[in-house]
């Protein structure tokens, strides 16, 4: 696979968008994974009595998204994650096609680092995330 875009690719405005669909079983297993029980993240009779009223996605997992994109497609392979703010704002549940989309904010060349603005729609385009990263690009690309 291709290195990421390097800082030299990059600029203001320049933004990346990717749907994904949230999907019960990434809930399951997210929690699962961790040893978290709550039963609004993985329970479907239990969550009915919640707030929710049905299994929601841990925010965490919604917020893993933005590290996949970062990481896989902008800008890419070599790219380290360094800081992230987050807000969730409304609940994700199964089923939901989430897109996750990435601004850059700032250029800071003399540090190799990027700021990014975060946001995270659902189908309905009601922000359920939003936030800022700040990322070290890789160094350069791949000839």
């Amino acid at each position: 696979m291709a290195q990421g875009l390097s800082i030299d690719n990059l600029e203001v405005g320049q933004s990346h968008s990717k749907t994904v669909t949230m999907t019960e079983e990434m809930m399951i297993s997210f929690t699962h994974s961790l040893g978290d029980h709550q039963s609004f993240h993985q329970d479907p009779d239990m969550a009915k009595d919640t707030f929710f009223g049905r299994i929601v996605a841990p925010g965490m997992l919604t917020a893993s998204l933005l590290g996949f994109v970062l990481g896989t497609e902008f800008p890419g392979l070599g790219t380290i994650y360094v800081s992230q703010e987050l807000q969730f704002t409304k609940p994700v549940y199964a089923g939901d096609d989430l897109t996750i989309s990435l601004t850059v904010d700032k250029l800071m060349p003399e540090r190799n680092r990027v700021r990014l603005a975060t946001l995270v729609q659902n189908q309905d385009g009601q922000t359920v995330l939003k936030g800022t990263a700040e990322v070290i690009p890789p160094l350069r690309n791949a000839a």
